[in-house]
């Protein structure tokens, strides 16, 4: 290996394209001793930050041996580092969902550290959900020691003139004394980032962040680049439903992508990990994430691409009379009793009359010949201060006289295990895909417990919604331990139709 410091930016170049990455310790090492080779090394890490990694980044592991490595980008590291250099050089916000273990956090923060480092007017903070995985001082999984920790590892004539680690990286911030840059910390609150103005905010495990929606607001008035990163925590939170709105660019980083990673690793780690686990930290679903699941024992097996109607067999029509969003559930149960959901019809900022018109309409362009038994939530029968007429009552002036039987939920809830169990392995509760979208999500973790204290689920629109279609459903016609079904038909109609335009009675 030549002792002779390269000359010229093609020299240097030329150099480690020549040797091995395990090498570059040579470079530096002429550096060290050559104010030239400094200067000259110094503009080709400012101008490429792809040389800022292979020449001079570090990352910490304390799982491997040795535990400092430099951090050499794989291929999907390289791709993902130009999409993040795109978003904050056009000011365009990032959504970067991951599997654990890709390398995303340290990406970014590099990136903050080279522009906090090169570019004149570069502020950028960094958050997460707590203050503790921000900063605290000797915990290297906080953002702040990971930036302390890449700094150390820096010769020291890259750094900026008069620097102190001890003086300009105090708790929560870290400051260039060269040029003013500056990189600061926050943990997530509804006020987040508000009164900075930032070239880049990094939002990371955003999944997890109180106050998701209020920051993320907050956020985009202090910068024009918000970047967030996680790996998927159910679908009832600000990561997810951004992720799915299709107004923010989003970068997917599976574990398939790593060279490093198999079937064979793959295998291993589900062995040692939880399936809410391996779906969240490997898998990147959004459904299946969620560790605190009413219906955990849900899975493939339970839905279907298509159900066909059966004849001469009544549909059950089930009615949930949500305030303006109101839903409805239509199956049926065959001679094995096995329960075959049909469709969802969901109503959103709609009154009940309205709604209900709404569904009998499309059961009779779906299902002209058809006949139903309706069944409703028992609340329905109660009246309300918006007006005289119960929800059970509208229904009535519609021509739809709905059953219903009171029961604990916790008693409709342990019905539905009971189908999703079935005899011998075999289900007796399927779904249709393709007209039950939110109730396959609601079984997936959509319906949830808030916490394993909590003995009843979390009231979620619309999974609560079509859950309780359900459990209404399977209460009626499934348990026979109950009190007989009531049913309300007024001997006579109403005469005029409803009055109040916002609720319909």
């Amino acid at each position: 290996m030549t002792t002779t410091p390269p000359s010229s930016l093609a020299q240097v170049q030329a150099f480690m394209q020549q040797h091995p990455w395990r090498h570059r310790l040579a470079l530096l090492s002429m550096a060290a001793h050559s104010p030239p080779l400094q200067a000259l090394l110094r503009e080709w890490l400012r101008r490429d930050i792809h040389a800022w990694f292979a020449l001079v980044a570090w990352t910490f592991d304390p799982r491997t041996a040795p535990h400092t490595r430099p951090f050499i980008l794989y291929p999907f590291q390289q791709n993902a580092l130009k999409t993040i250099q795109t978003s904050i050089h056009t000011g365009t916000d990032l959504l970067i969902e991951k599997s654990r273990d890709m390398g995303a956090s340290w990406l970014v923060l590099h990136t903050f550290l080279h522009a906090w480092l090169f570019e004149p007017g570069a502020h950028c903070l960094v958050g997460s959900r707590k203050q503790d995985y921000v900063d605290n001082k000797g915990d290297r999984a906080t953002l702040f020691e990971k930036l302390r920790f890449a700094l150390a590892h820096l010769p020291p004539w890259l750094l900026p003139a008069g620097f102190n680690l001890s003086k300009h990286a105090p708790l929560l911030k870290l400051i260039n004394p060269a040029n003013g840059n500056t990189i600061v910390g926050e943990s997530s609150n509804a006020q987040f980032s508000r009164g900075g103005r930032y070239k880049a905010i990094l939002m990371d495990e955003f999944p997890f962040w109180p106050h998701d929606d209020s920051a993320y607001a907050a956020a985009g008035q202090s910068t024009p680049c918000r970047i967030l990163v996680g790996t998927p925590y159910g679908k009832h939170n600000a990561f997810a439903r951004l992720r799915f709105s299709k107004c923010i660019p989003v970068l997917a980083l599976h574990w398939q992508l790593h060279p490093h990673k198999d079937d064979a690793w793959y295998q291993q780690q589900c062995q040692r990990m939880g399936a809410d686990a391996v779906a969240r930290e490997l898998d990147m679903n959004y459904n299946l994430s969620v560790s605190n699941r009413v219906f955990a024992d849900f899975g493939p097996q339970h839905s279907v691409e298509q159900l066909d109607v059966l004849p001469n067999r009544r549909i059950v029509r089930t009615w949930d009379f949500g305030y303006h969003c109101p839903a409805v559930v239509l199956l049926q149960i065959d001679d094995d009793g096995v329960v075959r959901v049909l469709r969802e019809i969901l109503g959103h900022q709609t009154v009940l009359t309205t709604f209900a018109q709404g569904v009998l309409e499309l059961c009779q362009q779906h299902y002209p010949h058809a006949e139903f038994d309706d069944i409703c939530d028992p609340a329905g029968g109660q009246k309300n201060d918006k007006g005289d007429r119960t929800s059970i009552d509208i229904l009535n002036s519609l021509g739809v006289y709905p059953f219903y039987k009171p029961t604990r939920i916790l008693r409709g809830l342990a019905l539905i295990r009971t189908k999703l169990l079935g005899n011998n392995g075999t289900p007796h509760l399927l779904i249709d895909r393709r007209h039950c979208k939110n109730l396959i999500d609601a079984f997936e973790g959509g319906y949830r417990y808030a916490s394993e204290q909590h003995e009843l689920p979390m009231e979620e629109h619309p999974f609560e919604d079509v859950m309780d279609c359900l459990r209404y459903a399977i209460v009626h016609k499934c348990d026979f331990s109950s009190q007989r079904p009531h049913r309300h038909r007024p001997s006579r109609l109403p005469r005029t139709a409803p009055q109040n335009p916002y609720t319909g009675y």
